[in-house]
């Protein structure tokens, strides 16, 4: 019951910080967003956006593994890096992103057994921004 408890505390902290990241997007709010998700990222997965984004594919991958991050959690950092790709453009710190944004959609799949039509959908739209922009 605890756990349970827990998790939907998490998931609602989250879901909070979510908004208002979006919010801040949307209002152009650039350097408070970006502390903002260099906060997040902290304060809930001990790490900041370069951090992450150095990170080779294999060692991102081995990093949530050995976390043991819950599905919800797994996601959340999946909406997290997407939304901080957002507008797509082309440029080197986007490809790294939206290539851990790839990984997350993979492991909720392939070890949660896990998908929704909004992740199938923004897999989809990087892809085809993969595809215009880089081969």
């Amino acid at each position: 019951m605890f756990k349970k408890d827990y998790i939907l505390n998490e998931l609602e902290k989250l879901s909070l910080i979510m908004a208002r990241l979006m919010g801040l997007k949307e209002a152009g709010k650039t350097d408070e967003f970006t502390h903002l998700t260099n906060t997040t990222l902290h304060d809930e997965y001990g790490t900041d956006l370069a951090g992450l984004l150095e990170l080779t594919s294999e060692d991102f991958t081995l990093r949530l593994e050995e976390e043991n991050y819950s599905a919800d959690k797994i996601d959340a950092l999946g909406q997290l890096l997407y939304l901080h790709c957002e507008p797509f453009n082309a440029n080197p710190e986007t490809l790294l992103s939206l290539q851990k944004v790839l990984i997350i959609f993979d492991l909720l799949e392939q070890k949660h057994h896990r998908q929704s039509f909004e992740n199938i959908n923004k897999r989809n739209f990087i892809y085809q921004f993969v595809n215009s922009n880089y081969e």
